[in-house]
Protein backbone atom coordinates (compact mmCIF):
# COMPACT_ATOMS: atom_id res chain seq x y z
CA UNK A 1 0.00 0.00 0.00
CA UNK A 2 0.96 3.29 -1.01
CA UNK A 3 0.71 6.10 1.40
CA UNK A 4 1.24 9.59 1.81
CA UNK A 5 2.08 11.40 5.03
CA UNK A 6 1.76 15.25 5.65
CA UNK A 7 4.04 16.79 8.28
CA UNK A 8 4.86 20.39 8.78
CA UNK A 9 8.79 19.65 9.03
CA UNK A 10 10.73 16.42 7.91
CA UNK A 11 12.42 15.16 10.17
CA UNK A 12 12.08 17.13 13.14
CA UNK A 13 13.81 16.36 16.17
CA UNK A 14 11.59 17.06 18.41
CA UNK A 15 8.78 14.00 16.16
CA UNK A 16 10.85 11.28 16.32
CA UNK A 17 8.18 8.87 17.13
CA UNK A 18 6.85 9.94 13.82
CA UNK A 19 9.93 8.91 11.72
CA UNK A 20 10.10 5.56 13.92
CA UNK A 21 6.52 4.90 12.88
CA UNK A 22 7.22 5.12 9.32
CA UNK A 23 10.05 3.34 9.75
CA UNK A 24 8.24 0.58 11.25
CA UNK A 25 5.20 0.70 8.55
CA UNK A 26 8.24 0.26 6.15
CA UNK A 27 9.18 -2.95 7.44
CA UNK A 28 5.54 -4.05 7.65
CA UNK A 29 5.75 -2.93 3.24
CA UNK A 30 4.28 0.14 3.07
CA UNK A 31 5.31 2.28 0.56
CA UNK A 32 5.43 5.32 2.26
CA UNK A 33 6.27 9.07 0.71
CA UNK A 34 6.79 12.00 3.42
CA UNK A 35 5.01 15.46 2.24
CA UNK A 36 7.16 18.12 3.97
CA UNK A 37 4.41 21.14 3.87
CA UNK A 38 6.18 23.86 5.62
CA UNK A 39 9.09 23.13 2.41
CA UNK A 40 12.46 23.53 4.13
CA UNK A 41 14.98 20.96 4.57
CA UNK A 42 16.15 21.35 8.79
CA UNK A 43 19.68 22.27 8.74
CA UNK A 44 20.14 19.25 11.01
CA UNK A 45 19.37 16.91 8.28
CA UNK A 46 21.83 15.71 6.02
CA UNK A 47 21.33 12.50 4.19
CA UNK A 48 19.21 12.82 1.07
CA UNK A 49 15.94 11.19 0.47
CA UNK A 50 14.14 10.57 -2.69
CA UNK A 51 10.80 9.31 -0.64
CA UNK A 52 10.73 13.46 1.23
CA UNK A 53 9.01 15.83 -0.79
CA UNK A 54 9.28 19.35 0.21
CA UNK A 55 7.43 21.88 -1.16
CA UNK A 56 8.73 24.22 -3.16
CA UNK A 57 8.78 28.12 -2.79
CA UNK A 58 5.71 30.04 -3.67
CA UNK A 59 7.32 32.06 -6.30
CA UNK A 60 8.55 29.46 -8.46
CA UNK A 61 8.31 27.62 -11.44
CA UNK A 62 7.97 24.16 -9.98
CA UNK A 63 4.98 25.88 -8.43
CA UNK A 64 3.57 27.50 -11.46
CA UNK A 65 3.66 24.00 -13.10
CA UNK A 66 2.04 22.49 -10.37
CA UNK A 67 -0.57 24.86 -10.22
CA UNK A 68 -1.11 24.64 -14.22
CA UNK A 69 -0.91 20.60 -13.72
CA UNK A 70 -3.85 20.53 -11.08
CA UNK A 71 -6.06 22.70 -13.10
CA UNK A 72 -6.39 20.33 -16.08
CA UNK A 73 -5.40 17.50 -14.51
CA UNK A 74 -8.19 17.86 -11.70
CA UNK A 75 -11.51 19.86 -12.89
CA UNK A 76 -13.55 17.84 -11.20
CA UNK A 77 -11.48 17.95 -7.97
CA UNK A 78 -10.80 21.54 -8.22
CA UNK A 79 -14.93 22.25 -8.11
CA UNK A 80 -14.60 20.11 -4.80
CA UNK A 81 -11.26 22.14 -3.45
CA UNK A 82 -13.82 25.28 -4.08
CA UNK A 83 -16.82 23.62 -2.28
CA UNK A 84 -14.46 22.65 0.40
CA UNK A 85 -12.87 26.40 0.93
CA UNK A 86 -16.78 27.43 0.94
CA UNK A 87 -17.24 25.66 3.86
CA UNK A 88 -14.09 26.38 6.02
CA UNK A 89 -14.92 30.37 5.10
CA UNK A 90 -18.51 29.81 6.76
CA UNK A 91 -16.94 27.25 9.93
CA UNK A 92 -13.39 28.79 10.08
CA UNK A 93 -11.93 31.53 7.93
CA UNK A 94 -8.50 31.08 9.40
CA UNK A 95 -8.15 27.25 7.95
CA UNK A 96 -9.77 28.19 4.40
CA UNK A 97 -6.89 31.24 4.44
CA UNK A 98 -4.64 28.14 5.53
CA UNK A 99 -5.98 26.16 2.18
CA UNK A 100 -6.22 28.84 0.21
CA UNK A 101 -2.17 30.07 0.61
CA UNK A 102 -1.04 26.67 -0.07
CA UNK A 103 -2.46 26.12 -3.42
CA UNK A 104 0.65 25.45 -4.79
CA UNK A 105 1.71 23.12 -2.10
CA UNK A 106 -1.40 21.16 -2.53
CA UNK A 107 -0.90 20.98 -6.30
CA UNK A 108 2.54 20.09 -6.48
CA UNK A 109 1.78 16.84 -3.60
CA UNK A 110 -1.30 16.08 -6.07
CA UNK A 111 1.22 15.88 -8.70
CA UNK A 112 3.49 13.61 -6.67
CA UNK A 113 0.63 11.93 -5.30
CA UNK A 114 -0.86 10.96 -9.08
CA UNK A 115 2.67 9.63 -10.17
CA UNK A 116 3.68 7.87 -7.61
CA UNK A 117 -0.24 6.45 -7.66
CA UNK A 118 -0.28 7.11 -3.59
CA UNK A 119 -3.56 5.63 -2.32
CA UNK A 120 -3.85 6.98 0.83
CA UNK A 121 -3.14 10.27 2.68
CA UNK A 122 -2.01 10.69 6.65
CA UNK A 123 -2.15 14.06 8.06
CA UNK A 124 -0.12 13.94 10.73
CA UNK A 125 -1.39 16.31 13.18
CA UNK A 126 -4.84 17.91 13.39
CA UNK A 127 -3.87 21.68 12.65
CA UNK A 128 -2.58 23.28 9.33
CA UNK A 129 -0.97 19.50 7.88
CA UNK A 130 -4.51 17.94 8.14
CA UNK A 131 -6.45 20.81 6.35
CA UNK A 132 -3.53 20.26 3.51
CA UNK A 133 -4.36 17.02 3.38
CA UNK A 134 -7.94 17.40 3.16
CA UNK A 135 -8.12 19.27 0.69
CA UNK A 136 -5.33 17.39 -0.94
CA UNK A 137 -7.80 14.30 -0.66
CA UNK A 138 -10.63 16.35 -1.96
CA UNK A 139 -9.16 17.36 -4.89
CA UNK A 140 -7.18 13.88 -6.67
CA UNK A 141 -9.92 11.39 -5.23
CA UNK A 142 -8.32 10.27 -2.33
CA UNK A 143 -9.06 8.85 0.72
CA UNK A 144 -7.14 10.33 4.53
CA UNK A 145 -6.66 9.79 7.99
CA UNK A 146 -5.84 11.75 10.65
CA UNK A 147 -3.37 11.63 13.77
CA UNK A 148 -4.10 14.22 16.72
CA UNK A 149 -1.39 14.08 19.70
CA UNK A 150 -0.75 17.48 21.54
CA UNK A 151 -0.79 20.93 20.70
CA UNK A 152 -2.35 20.41 17.86
CA UNK A 153 -5.14 19.12 19.77
CA UNK A 154 -5.98 20.76 22.69
CA UNK A 155 -5.15 23.95 21.05
CA UNK A 156 -4.95 24.35 17.49
CA UNK A 157 -8.02 21.52 16.44
CA UNK A 158 -9.30 24.05 13.99
CA UNK A 159 -12.81 22.58 12.42
CA UNK A 160 -12.61 19.04 13.75
CA UNK A 161 -15.89 18.19 13.20
CA UNK A 162 -15.08 19.11 9.08
CA UNK A 163 -11.74 17.36 9.51
CA UNK A 164 -13.22 13.83 11.11
CA UNK A 165 -16.59 14.24 9.01
CA UNK A 166 -14.04 13.78 5.63
CA UNK A 167 -11.38 11.68 7.64
CA UNK A 168 -11.38 7.85 7.06
CA UNK A 169 -9.96 7.82 10.57
CA UNK A 170 -8.41 9.54 13.37
CA UNK A 171 -6.48 7.89 15.79
CA UNK A 172 -4.80 9.79 19.27
CA UNK A 173 -1.52 8.45 21.29
CA UNK A 174 -3.08 9.08 24.16
CA UNK A 175 -6.76 7.77 25.80
CA UNK A 176 -7.06 11.45 27.47
CA UNK A 177 -7.17 12.55 23.45
CA UNK A 178 -9.34 10.37 22.85
CA UNK A 179 -12.10 11.07 25.52
CA UNK A 180 -10.96 15.01 24.67
CA UNK A 181 -12.17 14.66 21.04
CA UNK A 182 -15.17 12.38 22.00
CA UNK A 183 -16.54 15.35 23.89
CA UNK A 184 -16.31 17.81 20.88
CA UNK A 185 -17.56 15.43 18.13
CA UNK A 186 -20.94 14.02 17.53
CA UNK A 187 -21.56 10.61 18.57
CA UNK A 188 -21.96 9.32 15.18
CA UNK A 189 -18.26 10.09 14.44
CA UNK A 190 -17.09 8.31 17.54
CA UNK A 191 -16.30 4.86 15.36
CA UNK A 192 -13.60 7.02 13.54
CA UNK A 193 -11.66 7.29 16.62
CA UNK A 194 -8.76 5.34 17.80
CA UNK A 195 -5.95 4.81 20.18
CA UNK A 196 -2.71 3.92 19.07
CA UNK A 197 0.20 4.45 21.66
CA UNK A 198 3.51 5.57 20.36
CA UNK A 199 6.28 3.61 21.62
CA UNK A 200 10.08 2.63 21.30
CA UNK A 201 12.49 0.34 19.60
CA UNK A 202 12.24 -2.86 22.14
CA UNK A 203 14.97 -4.56 20.16
CA UNK A 204 17.53 -2.26 20.53
CA UNK A 205 20.44 -3.41 22.47
CA UNK A 206 21.14 -2.74 25.83
CA UNK A 207 17.57 -2.06 27.33
CA UNK A 208 17.12 -3.67 30.52
CA UNK A 209 20.80 -3.88 31.20
CA UNK A 210 20.68 -0.88 32.31
CA UNK A 211 18.73 -1.26 35.43
CA UNK A 212 21.98 -1.96 37.33
CA UNK A 213 21.42 1.81 38.33
CA UNK A 214 23.22 2.08 41.31
CA UNK A 215 26.28 0.55 40.08
CA UNK A 216 25.89 2.69 36.33
CA UNK A 217 24.11 6.01 37.48
CA UNK A 218 26.14 9.35 37.83
CA UNK A 219 25.96 10.05 41.63
CA UNK A 220 22.88 11.91 41.93
CA UNK A 221 22.60 13.60 38.65
CA UNK A 222 19.09 14.68 37.54
CA UNK A 223 18.00 14.32 33.60
CA UNK A 224 15.14 16.65 32.13
CA UNK A 225 14.65 16.41 28.11
CA UNK A 226 12.37 18.24 25.97
CA UNK A 227 11.83 21.78 24.29
CA UNK A 228 11.90 24.54 26.43
CA UNK A 229 8.93 25.39 26.32
CA UNK A 230 6.05 26.45 28.78
CA UNK A 231 4.41 23.23 28.83
CA UNK A 232 7.38 21.21 30.00
CA UNK A 233 6.90 23.02 33.51
CA UNK A 234 10.74 23.19 33.37
CA UNK A 235 10.74 26.58 35.86
CA UNK A 236 9.32 24.63 38.38
CA UNK A 237 12.05 22.06 37.73
CA UNK A 238 14.62 24.19 38.72
CA UNK A 239 12.85 25.46 41.84
CA UNK A 240 12.11 22.60 43.04
CA UNK A 241 16.15 21.82 42.38
CA UNK A 242 17.40 24.76 44.55
CA UNK A 243 15.52 22.72 47.56
CA UNK A 244 16.70 19.30 46.70
CA UNK A 245 20.57 20.90 46.55
CA UNK A 246 20.39 21.52 49.98
CA UNK A 247 19.89 17.61 51.05
CA UNK A 248 22.07 16.48 47.99
CA UNK A 249 24.53 19.60 47.38
CA UNK A 250 26.65 16.95 44.90
CA UNK A 251 23.43 17.10 42.86
CA UNK A 252 23.43 18.03 39.12
CA UNK A 253 20.32 18.95 36.65
CA UNK A 254 21.04 18.55 33.06
CA UNK A 255 18.49 19.99 30.71
CA UNK A 256 18.74 18.52 27.33
CA UNK A 257 16.55 20.48 24.71
CA UNK A 258 16.21 23.89 23.24
CA UNK A 259 13.51 26.39 22.65
CA UNK A 260 12.20 29.85 23.37
CA UNK A 261 12.47 29.86 26.47
CA UNK A 262 16.11 29.41 27.12
CA UNK A 263 16.34 33.29 28.04
CA UNK A 264 13.69 32.87 30.59
CA UNK A 265 15.02 29.69 31.95
CA UNK A 266 18.65 30.35 31.96
CA UNK A 267 18.29 33.93 33.85
CA UNK A 268 15.87 31.91 36.32
CA UNK A 269 19.05 29.18 37.48
CA UNK A 270 21.32 33.09 37.87
CA UNK A 271 18.89 34.54 40.03
CA UNK A 272 18.86 31.17 42.23
CA UNK A 273 22.66 30.87 42.41
CA UNK A 274 22.60 27.53 40.74
CA UNK A 275 24.79 27.82 37.46
CA UNK A 276 27.56 25.81 38.45
CA UNK A 277 24.76 22.90 39.10
CA UNK A 278 22.18 23.06 36.49
CA UNK A 279 23.81 22.49 32.65
CA UNK A 280 21.65 23.47 29.74
CA UNK A 281 22.86 20.73 27.07
CA UNK A 282 21.25 22.03 24.13
CA UNK A 283 19.62 19.85 21.57
CA UNK A 284 21.00 16.07 22.02
CA UNK A 285 20.77 13.66 18.96
CA UNK A 286 19.39 10.05 20.33
CA UNK A 287 22.25 8.18 20.76
CA UNK A 288 23.43 11.52 23.22
CA UNK A 289 20.10 11.35 25.17
CA UNK A 290 20.22 7.63 25.59
CA UNK A 291 23.30 7.89 27.10
CA UNK A 292 22.15 10.91 29.15
CA UNK A 293 19.14 9.22 30.36
CA UNK A 294 21.13 5.86 30.89
CA UNK A 295 23.63 7.56 32.90
CA UNK A 296 21.41 9.43 35.33
CA UNK A 297 19.80 8.58 38.61
CA UNK A 298 16.40 10.43 37.83
CA UNK A 299 14.42 11.51 34.64
CA UNK A 300 12.05 14.53 35.85
CA UNK A 301 9.21 14.86 33.14
CA UNK A 302 7.39 17.94 35.20
CA UNK A 303 5.15 18.88 32.33
CA UNK A 304 1.95 20.79 32.96
CA UNK A 305 -0.78 22.76 31.02
CA UNK A 306 0.25 26.21 29.88
CA UNK A 307 -1.67 28.94 29.78
CA UNK A 308 -2.59 28.77 26.28
CA UNK A 309 -3.99 24.97 27.07
CA UNK A 310 -1.34 23.21 25.44
CA UNK A 311 -0.01 20.15 27.18
CA UNK A 312 1.74 16.69 26.74
CA UNK A 313 0.52 13.64 26.08
CA UNK A 314 2.49 10.94 27.01
CA UNK A 315 6.34 12.29 26.15
CA UNK A 316 8.45 9.56 24.61
CA UNK A 317 11.53 10.44 26.89
CA UNK A 318 9.29 8.62 29.58
CA UNK A 319 8.86 5.48 27.77
CA UNK A 320 12.86 6.00 26.63
CA UNK A 321 13.80 6.42 30.45
CA UNK A 322 11.33 3.15 31.21
CA UNK A 323 13.32 1.16 28.91
CA UNK A 324 16.92 1.85 30.03
CA UNK A 325 15.95 1.75 33.68
CA UNK A 326 15.92 5.14 34.89
CA UNK A 327 13.25 6.27 37.57
CA UNK A 328 10.54 8.65 36.09
CA UNK A 329 9.34 11.77 38.33
CA UNK A 330 6.38 13.26 36.23
CA UNK A 331 3.73 15.81 36.04
CA UNK A 332 0.11 14.52 37.20
CA UNK A 333 -2.01 14.87 34.26
CA UNK A 334 -4.11 12.85 32.60
CA UNK A 335 -2.37 11.25 29.39
CA UNK A 336 0.96 11.10 31.42
CA UNK A 337 -1.29 8.92 34.16
CA UNK A 338 -1.71 6.53 31.34
CA UNK A 339 1.84 5.30 31.23
CA UNK A 340 2.18 6.30 35.26
CA UNK A 341 1.03 4.49 38.34
CA UNK A 342 1.97 5.99 41.13
CA UNK A 343 4.30 4.25 43.23
CA UNK A 344 4.30 1.87 41.05
CA UNK A 345 6.05 2.39 37.81
CA UNK A 346 6.63 5.92 38.68
CA UNK A 347 6.32 8.76 40.64
CA UNK A 348 3.57 11.66 40.27
CA UNK A 349 3.46 15.42 41.41
CA UNK A 350 1.75 17.87 41.12
CA UNK A 351 4.79 19.97 38.98
CA UNK A 352 3.27 23.58 39.90
CA UNK A 353 4.35 22.25 43.56
CA UNK A 354 8.15 23.05 43.46
CA UNK A 355 8.08 21.23 47.40
CA UNK A 356 6.32 18.36 46.20
CA UNK A 357 8.31 18.15 42.69
CA UNK A 358 11.44 18.53 45.25
CA UNK A 359 10.17 15.65 47.70
CA UNK A 360 9.72 13.16 45.37
CA UNK A 361 13.59 14.11 43.82
CA UNK A 362 14.91 13.45 47.49
CA UNK A 363 12.84 10.38 48.33
CA UNK A 364 14.13 8.46 44.84
CA UNK A 365 17.20 9.85 45.32
CA UNK A 366 17.57 8.68 49.08
CA UNK A 367 15.93 5.06 47.90
CA UNK A 368 17.87 2.28 46.28
CA UNK A 369 15.43 -0.16 46.02
CA UNK A 370 12.41 2.33 45.38
CA UNK A 371 14.31 3.27 42.15
CA UNK A 372 15.00 -0.52 41.20
CA UNK A 373 11.49 -1.08 42.15
CA UNK A 374 9.93 1.75 39.71
CA UNK A 375 12.58 0.71 37.22
CA UNK A 376 11.50 -3.17 37.02
CA UNK A 377 8.16 -2.44 36.57
CA UNK A 378 8.26 0.86 34.26
CA UNK A 379 10.21 -2.17 32.09
CA UNK A 380 7.08 -4.39 31.76
CA UNK A 381 5.18 -1.32 31.41
CA UNK A 382 6.84 -0.38 28.35
CA UNK A 383 6.81 -4.04 26.78
CA UNK A 384 3.14 -4.61 27.22
CA UNK A 385 1.89 -0.78 26.13
CA UNK A 386 4.89 1.22 24.48
CA UNK A 387 6.65 -1.67 21.43
CA UNK A 388 6.80 0.78 18.87
CA UNK A 389 6.74 -2.13 16.23
CA UNK A 390 3.50 -3.63 17.82
CA UNK A 391 1.67 -0.50 18.18
CA UNK A 392 2.68 0.00 14.35
CA UNK A 393 1.46 -3.25 13.34
CA UNK A 394 -2.42 -1.93 14.93
CA UNK A 395 -1.90 0.93 12.66
CA UNK A 396 -1.13 -0.91 9.93
CA UNK A 397 -4.22 -2.61 9.78
CA UNK A 398 -6.43 0.33 10.43
CA UNK A 399 -4.58 1.43 6.84
CA UNK A 400 -5.11 -1.61 5.48
CA UNK A 401 -9.25 -1.68 5.96
CA UNK A 402 -9.51 1.62 3.96
CA UNK A 403 -11.40 0.23 0.68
Amino acid sequence: MRIAYILTMFPCRSETFAAGEIQNLRKLGFDITVFAAAGQKPHYSSSPDSAIKYRPPFFSMRSFFSVVYLLFRHPLGNIKLIRLLLKLILLNPQEAKVVAANIHTIAFFAGVTDKKSISHIHAYFLNWPCCIAMALAAVTGRTFSIAAHARDLFVERGEIKLKALHARFIVTCTQYGMDYLKRRLPESLHNKLHLNYHGVDMNRPSTFDYLKKTENSDGHRLAAVGRLVPKKGFDYLIKAFSFVRLSFPDCVLSIAGDGPEYGKLSTLVCKMNLETSVKFLGWLDHDSTMQLIRSSAILVAPSIIAADGDRDGIPNVIIEAFVNGTPVVAGRLPAINEAIEHCQNGLLVDSCDEMELAEAIENLLSDKDLRSQLSQKAYETAVNSFDAAKNAGCLAELFMKIN
